[in-house]
C-alpha cells in the first residue's frame, strides 16, 4: 500500500483545502497512478486507477513540476496516452509530491474551459508555487506520520524485550526518580508500575545511594541491594544488582538498575556446580578403598569400546558412571542416549531401540523414525534395567552385539551402527538365568566387563563426604546456612540401612535442610522413614557409638593427602576430590590437627 493511501483522509483535506482557495477541480494521485483524494468530478473517481501513459502517469515519472497549456491532443506529455480523444483538459499543473527523493504522488489542478485555462494560465507562477509548498507540507506530514508508526513500533519491541527479561530492571532519572519498572522487578518486589512510578528509589531501596553511585560515571557497578517489604521492615529480600548509567553527551542523565534475588543465583549456581562435576570418574564422591578400586578400574577401561555390565542396588549412581565412562572415553563428542528398558511397554520396546519404517504399523509415522541405536550412533548407548528386557528382544540384541548391524521394524536393509554398549541393571542376572529369564550368551557378551557398585551401607567411609557434599548444595540451593549435623544425627546417619542408596541420603539432606529452623540440623528435622526406623530399632543408637563424623572426616582428608600428596597444587586435587573447596579444606586440615605444610 503506498504511502498517500496510508494516509488518505488527511491526503483529501490537502485535496478540499486546495479546491478551497483556488477555487479548481483537485486530484492526487499515488505512485501506482491511483486517485487517492479529489473534489468536483473526481472526487467519484477515487480508487480509480490511470495509465502509466497518463499525464500524472508521465508527470511521476518525469519528477518535476509540469504545466499543460496547449491542446493536450497536441502536447508531448499526451502523445501516448489512449485518453486524450476524449480528454475535456484545456490546461494544468502538476506539483510532484517527493518523500526521501522519492516520488510517491502529484497533486494536480485542472481547467475544463477556456474561462478556467486563461485563469489559470495567468497565475501560473502563485499556483505553482501554492501547490509546491502543499505538496511539500503533505510530504512531511507522511514522513512524521511514518516517524511516529517506526517509532511506536520499536517503543512495543523495546517493552516486550524489557519485559521478557528474568532480572528485574528499574529506570530512574538523574533526580533519582523512577521512569520505568519491567514486569519481573513487579513480580520479585511485589508492587505494580502504577505504585512506583514517579517515586524516588530510595522508596523500594532506602540504602541506595544515587549521588555515590552517578559519581563513579562507569559502564557498570555490581552491588548488593536489600528491599524491605512493604509490610514490614524486619523481612528483608536481598539482591545483587548491575548500574547502568544512561548518558547524554557524555552526561549521566539517569540510570538503568537490573537485580536478581540472590536466593535464585544460589540456586543457579548450584545446579551449574553440579552439572559440571557429575560427567567424569573424579567427579563421583567416594575415597572408601571400593570406590577408589572401582574408579580407578574404570578410568582404565573407559577409553576401549569394550562392553560394560554395571551392577548395583538402586539409587547408587549407575547411570551416573556409564556417563562419566562415556565422557573419560574417546566417544566423548559423540552422543549418549541412555533408555530405561524397565520403564517402557514391552510392545514399544523394540520401535524405540530399533525404529522403524514407515507403514510397519498402524500409527507408524510417515517417513519412519530412528531408534535409541542408530541416535547413539559414533558414541554410547546405555540400556538401564537390562534385566527388564523382554526375551525376544534378548535375541534381537544379541545379534547386535555379534553383528553390529539390525533391521528397523518393516525394515529389509541392514543398519550399520558404530556404538558402545554399557548396560547396567539393579537384579541379580546369574539367578535369572537358572530360572530362564534371562540369556546365558546375551549375559556373557554383556558383561564383557563387570562392575559392581557397592551400596552405601557397605562404604560407610563415604557418608562423611555425601553429608557434606549435600549440605553445602542444599544451603547454596535454599539460601540456608546451616553449619552441620548434631552428634545424634551424626550416629543415626551412620546407622541408618539407606536401602535407597545416595539417592535416598540426598532425599534425606534435602527434607533436613528444606525445613530446619536452627543453624545445625537435630533429630527433629529428619524424615519421619528415618526417625520410625530408630523407634522400631531402638538399640541402634544406644550401645557404643560407631565413629563420628568429625573422625570419618579425618580419615578422608588424611586419605586424600595421602594419595595426592602434600603440595599446594596436590591439596587442591584432594579438596576437589572430597568435594571441597579450597578454603574448606585448608581450613578442615587446620582444625583437625593435620599437616599445614605447603598451605
Amino acid at each position: 500500500m503506498s504511502e498517500l493511501k496510508l494516509n488518505q483522509a488527511y491526503v483529501q483535506q490537502i485535496a478540499e483545502v486546495i479546491a478551497a482557495v483556488i477555487e479548481f477541480e483537485v486530484v492526487i494521485i499515488d505512485s501506482n497512478t491511483e486517485v487517492i483524494a479529489g473534489t468536483g468530478k473526481y472526487q467519484s473517481e477515487i480508487g480509480f486507477v490511470y495509465g502509466k501513459e497518463s499525464i500524472s502517469g508521465q508527470m511521476i515519472k518525469n519528477g518535476s513540476n509540469s504545466i499543460l497549456d496547449d491542446d493536450p491532443s497536441k502536447h508531448d506529455i499526451c502523445k501516448n496516452c489512449d485518453q486524450k480523444i476524449h480528454c475535456r483538459i484545456k490546461a494544468a499543473i502538476l506539483s510532484p509530491i517527493i518523500l526521501h527523493d522519492k516520488v510517491i504522488g502529484n497533486i494536480s489542478i485542472f481547467a475544463f474551459d477556456v474561462a478556467e485555462k486563461k485563469q489559470l494560465l495567468a497565475n501560473q507562477r502563485k499556483y505553482e508555487d501554492f501547490l509546491t509548498k502543499l505538496a511539500a507540507l503533505t510530504s512531511s506530514k507522511i514522513d512524521v506520520n511514518e516517524m511516529n508508526s517506526r517509532l511506536a513500533i520499536m517503543a512495543n519491541q523495546f517493552s516486550a524485550v524489557i519485559n521478557s527479561i528474568i532480572e528485574g530492571i528499574i529506570a530512574i532519572n538523574h533526580g533519582g526518580y523512577i521512569t520505568h519498572i519491567n514486569k519481573s522487578a513487579e513480580k520479585l518486589l511485589s508492587i505494580t508500575t502504577r505504585q512506583m512510578n514517579g517515586r524516588h528509589i530510595n522508596d523500594i531501596f532506602p540504602e541506595f545511594s544515587v549521588p555515590k553511585v552517578l559519581k563513579f560515571g562507569q559502564q557498570y557497578v555490581e552491588q548488593e541491594i536489600k528491599y524491605f517489604t512493604k509490610d514490614t521492615k524486619d523481612e528483608q529480600c536481598h539482591f545483587i544488582s548491575t548500574i547502568t548509567p544512561i548518558k547524554k553527551d557524555l552526561e549521566i542523565v539517569g540510570l538503568v538498575i537490573s537485580f536478581r534475588s540472590i536466593g535464585e543465583m544460589r540456586k543457579l549456581a548450584g545446579r551449574l556446580i553440579r552439572e559440571e562435576r557429575k560427567y567424569s570418574l573424579d567427579g563421583i564422591l567416594g575415597t572408601s578403598k571400593a570406590m577408589t578400586a572401582l574408579k580407578q578400574k574404570m578410568q582404565l577401561v573407559a577409553a576401549t569400546d569394550s562392553t560394560i555390565l554395571i551392577t548395583g542396588e538402586s539409587g547408587t549412581g549407575k547411570e551416573l558412571f556409564a556417563r562419566a565412562i562415556h565422557e573419560e572415553s574417546h566417544r566423548k563428542n559423540g552422543p549418549f542416549v541412555a533408555i530405561n528398558c524397565g520403564a517402557i511397554p514391552e510392545n514399544l520396546l523394540e520401535s524405540e531401540l530399533f525404529g522403524y519404517e514407515e507403514g510397519a504399523f498402524t500409527g507408524a509415522s510417515r517417513g519412519g523414525k530412528p531408534g535409541k541405536f542408530e541416535l547413539a550412533n559414533g558414541g554410547t548407548i546405555f540400556l538401564d534395567e537390562i534385566g527388564d528386557m523382554p526375551m525376544h528382544l534378548q535375541v534381537k540384541l544379541l545379534r547386535v552385539l555379534q553383528e553390529v548391524k539390525f533391521e528397523r521394524i518393516g525394515g529389509v536393509k541392514p543398519v550399520w551402527v558404530d556404538v558402545r554398549i554399557i548396560a547396567a541393571t539393579n537384579r541379580n542376572l546369574e539367578e535369572m538365568i537358572e530360572e530362564k529369564l534371562f540369556r546365558s550368551d546375551l549375559f556373557y557378551r554383556l558383561s564383557v566387563i563387570p562392575f559392581y557398585i557397592p551400596p552405601l551401607r557397605e562404604r560407610k567411609e563415604d557418608l562423611i563426604l555425601l553429608l557434606h557434599h549435600f549440605l553445602d548444595k542444599y544451603n547454596l540451593i535454599l539460601g540456608k546456612q546451616i553449619t552441620g549435623f548434631t552428634q545424634e544425627v551424626q550416629r543415626k546417619m551412620l546407622a541408618y540401612p539407606w536401602l535407597g542408596n545416595v539417592r535416598e541420603l540426598e532425599n534425606a539432606v534435602e527434607y533436613a535442610v528444606n525445613i530446619a529452623t536452627k543453624n545445625v540440623i537435630d533429630s527433629s528435622f529428619l524424615s519421619s522413614r528415618v526417625n520410625d526406623y530408630f523407634k522400631h530399632n531402638p538399640g541402634l543408637t544406644t550401645g557404643e557409638a560407631p565413629p563420628t563424623l568429625a573422625e570419618l572426616e579425618k580419615s578422608a582428608i588424611e586419605a586424600a593427602l595421602k594419595k595426592f600428596g602434600n603440595t599446594r597444587q596436590a591439596k587442591e586435587k584432594a579438596a576437589e576430590s572430597l568435594g571441597m573447596s579450597r578454603s574448606t579444606f585448608y581450613r578442615k586440615i587446620k582444625n583437625l590437627g593435620l599437616s599445614t605444610k605447603a598451605l
